[in-house]
């Protein structure tokens, strides 16, 4: 899909990783409606993104009420219909399992998971009305590989990636598109930064990426319609295949590269504290 003059929903537009895809997109000459809870914060960035047309729309997609009707409320306040819509607003908790709230559980799945699902189920009819149109999702490595003391994380990070899939095969002959954009650990913004922030960081064999990048896969991602894009600063792909095809072995290799000990270190250290 072409984005130029082309209208995008960008949710959890105010963080590091939202601000450098609405950049990103407001850089290829797309009309961006800018969605958060902080809306000082998403005024900011409006004023300085390129182009003209961006409008900001706070919401919390915690709250159901929120959701419900935002693609119409973001379309009312574009002035446009929503050509690509970017669910990248998400919430993670490193902790062990047992220790976390069920009401932080039930948050996380209402962010991560369900508004997704929610938001996408309501631009849906007008993208096949319209004859075009496309979904990213934005993922997460963990979402492939399930990692230590992020349970609630990777479960619905891995819920985005099955969603595509399977929406991918249900409009396989529309004129829509979908992808999962996965980041590893990612520099500027969101999760990572205040993982270091704590002082707890990636390491060579895992290596990181950047805003930028994960950005760049954006786009990228919907102008040839990948089904999934990984963003990671080391190959991951064949750590996936080994996992798939032999279980114990690849749970042995990501506790050898240490995936799974930079969470436990977070994990402990967030409890004591």
């Amino acid at each position: 899909m072409e984005l130029t003059h082309r209208t995008a929903l960008l949710t959890g537009a105010a963080g590091g990783i939202g601000q450098a895809v609405a950049r990103r997109l407001a850089g290829e000459g797309m009309r961006v409606v800018l969605s958060g809870r902080d809306g000082a914060a998403l005024e900011a960035l409006r004023a300085g993104l390129p182009g003209d047309g961006h409008v900001v729309l706070t919401a919390d997609l915690a709250r159901r009420e929120d959701v419900d009707g935002l693609v119409a409320r973001a379309e009312e306040r574009a002035g446009a219909p929503i050509d690509l819509l970017v669910n990248n607003a998400g919430i993670e908790v490193s902790a062990t399992y047992h220790l976390v709230p069920v009401a932080e559980l039930e948050r996380i799945v209402a962010i991560n998971l369900v508004a997704p699902m929610l938001l996408t189920h309501q631009v849906l009819p007008g993208m096949l009305r319209r004859g075009h149109g496309h979904v990213v999702q934005m993922s997460s490595a963990a979402g492939l590989l399930g990692t230590a003391c992020c349970e609630p994380y990777s479960a619905t990070k891995g819920g985005l990636v099955r969603l595509t899939e399977s929406l991918r095969a249900t409009y396989a002959d529309a004129p829509v598109g979908f992808s999962t954009v996965c980041p590893g650990f990612t520099r500027g913004g969101g999760m990572y930064t205040r993982m270091e922030e704590e002082g707890h960081r990636s390491n060579a064999v895992l290596g990181t990426t950047t805003v930028d990048a994960v950005a760049d896969a954006v786009v990228g991602a919907v102008r040839d319609d990948r089904p999934l894009q990984v963003v990671n600063g080391r190959p991951l792909r064949p750590v996936m295949a080994l996992t798939a095809m032999a279980p114990r072995l690849g749970e042995r290799l990501l506790e050898r590269v240490g995936a799974h000990a930079v969470f436990r270190r977070l994990a402990a250290a967030r409890e004591v504290g």
